[in-house]
Order: structure tokens, then sequence, then C-alpha cells
């Protein structure tokens, strides 16, 4: 593991649990599943699941999710190869990739907003969940991600979305709240560091995380005022679901205390669960920082053979 940045390794030994630093540890020289989301935008479950049998192509389901899937026997160079992915009816996401959607639970007919929508992933996640009704705002402000999640969107069959170009924290409330908000952030994407891919950790620093967390709370709390409040009858208020991939407490539960202690829109966080995927304690304080209890309800997907780790948190808004 000595690739890694020393730095970085002795983070982690004091995020982790010490009775499973070591296989984390492993994951980072371990080879990138194939895993894909069935995208019933353009087929059913069903009907792939038949055309998978009928090539010969093994696969596993995954009980947390209908969509996902783990095809073996194939690497992700050759799936781009077959029918099934230069039609966009299979699309390669990493599984811990998937949750954030999950936990965001959009419903059709909603009015759904994804602030850092780049490279599409979760935008047509969105829009197969939305059965492509309702609307559905994605937002990115780089030029490049922004045409490449277009194209992504047009590929996969994504019809109800409205593109923006901007940077998220500028986005202005114009008189229509969003029921549901995705804020899947840029961060330092320490989940995705291999050591086989040296560039994938090469800008890693301290101060790159104190960056990402700047651009991160902005984004946030400008979500927290997009959001629909519960109503006078005592209907729910919107939900937004923040979630990076990195293990950096500074971005993932320091984001989260700041958010609840800043915002002016009362906001509390609601327990994220997913029957089967593993997970270890969220971190109630970091350095000479003590987090708020309600941090408990935060998800951290602990990384093995098929998952990558990620942080997931869910706000609900009140009154």
């Amino acid at each position: 593991m000595s690739s890694l940045p020393f730095e970085f390794l002795d983070r982690l030994k004091l995020i982790l649990p010490p009775e499973v630093c070591l296989d984390v540890l492993r994951t980072f020289s371990r080879a990138n599943p194939t895993t894909v989301r069935i995208n019933t935008l353009k087929i059913s479950r069903e009907e792939i699941l038949s055309q998978l049998k009928d090539r010969g192509i093994a696969f596993r389901t995954v009980g947390w999710s209908p969509e996902a899937l783990v095809l073996e026997g194939i690497t992700q160079k050759d799936l781009g190869e077959t029918e099934w992915a230069k039609q966009g009816l299979l699309y390669s996401q990493n599984l811990s990739s998937m949750l954030p959607v999950l936990a965001l639970a959009p419903k059709p007919g909603e009015n759904v907003l994804d602030m850092c929508a780049a490279p599409g992933s979760k935008t047509t996640q969105i829009a197969a969940c939305l059965k492509n009704s309702g609307r559905l705002v994605a937002v990115e402000a780089v030029r490049d991600r922004f045409y490449r999640l277009k194209a992504v969107c047009e590929y996969l069959g994504a019809g109800n979305v409205e593109f923006k170009l901007m940077d998220a924290r500028g986005f202005r409330f114009t008189g229509e709240y969003f029921d549901r908000i995705l804020v899947d952030a840029s961060c330092s994407s320490e989940g995705r560091f291999r050591t086989s891919e040296p560039k994938s950790f090469a800008y890693w620093s301290p101060r790159k995380i104190r960056e990402m967390v700047q651009k991160q709370r902005g984004i946030l709390m400008t979500a927290s005022h997009l959001l629909r409040p519960a109503s006078p009858e005592g209907g729910p208020g919107g939900v937004l679901v923040y979630s990076t991939c990195t293990f950096a407490p500074e971005e993932n539960e320091g984001v989260v205390d700041w958010l609840l202690r800043k915002s002016k829109v009362p906001l509390r966080l609601e327990p994220v669960e997913f029957d089967g995927v593993a997970r270890y304690p969220a971190l109630r304080q970091w350095g000479q920082k003590d987090f708020s209890p309600q941090v408990d309800q935060c998800f951290r997907v602990l990384p093995n053979d098929l998952m990558e780790g990620f942080f997931i948190a869910k706000f609900v808004r009140a009154a």
C-alpha cells in the first residue's frame, strides 16, 4: 500500500474501525467488478435478464436494488462492445454510486433537482425512477462535463431533463420549490483510489479536502433554500440527499454538521438504511471538532470487493 499517500493512510486508520481497516486497505488494489444498472427507460428487468441468460452471461442480482446487476466473466471493456451497452440498455455504474438515488427515492410526477449532475449516472437513474415524468433539472458547472451529461441523458433515453450550465451555488429560487434535491458533490474521491492508477490519487492533499469543503457547503446551503417546506396541514417537507465518494470526515460529517448549524431553513436528518449493504459508524468527532449527534443517521458504506467507499446523508425540511 506504499503507493498511496502516507498521510491519507494515517488518516484512514483513524476513520475506520480497527477490525476492518486491513480489509479496506486491500480493496484499493482489487480489480473493478463489472457492475451495471438496468436502464428501465429502455427495457424491463425481466427482458434483460432473459437476454443475458440466452447469451450465457452469468450474473448476480443485488438484493437492495432490482435494477443492479453484477456481471461475471465479462470485463467492463468487453461489455462496452455489446449491443446492451451500445443501445443504452445496461449502464456501467458502481453499486455504491446507485445508493444516493435510492435514498432520495424520487416518485413519478415530482419536481427534482440534481445539483452536481455530470456525468449523468444519477441523473438518468432519477429519470428512470420518475418514469420520464415530472420535472428534472440537472445542473453542471464545467462545460465539457455539461455536454457529456447531455449526451448520456440522450443515450439512455432520459427525456424529461432540463439542463443548466452553471455553478450550482448560483441557482436561485424562482417561486417553485423542489420535492427532492440530490447533491452528489465533487469531493476528494478517496473511495475511488486505486494503487494501479496513480492518477486517481495524484492530486490528493489536505488542502484539496479544504477546497472541496468550501464548495460543498455553498451548494448545500443553496439547496436547503430550494427545498419544499412541510405543509401547514402536516405534510412532509422536501428531501435533500448529500453524498460523496470520500472517507474524509471534513467533507462528510463535518459538512452535514455545518449545514445543520448554519442554515436558516429548518432541517433534520433522517436515518439512511440499505438492507444488505455493509456499513461502519459515522464519526461523532474529528480532530478538535465535535459533531451533532444527528450525524449518527448518516450512512458510511464499508468498501469490499463490490462496493466503493461512499457517504450518504438524508435531510428533510420542516415548515
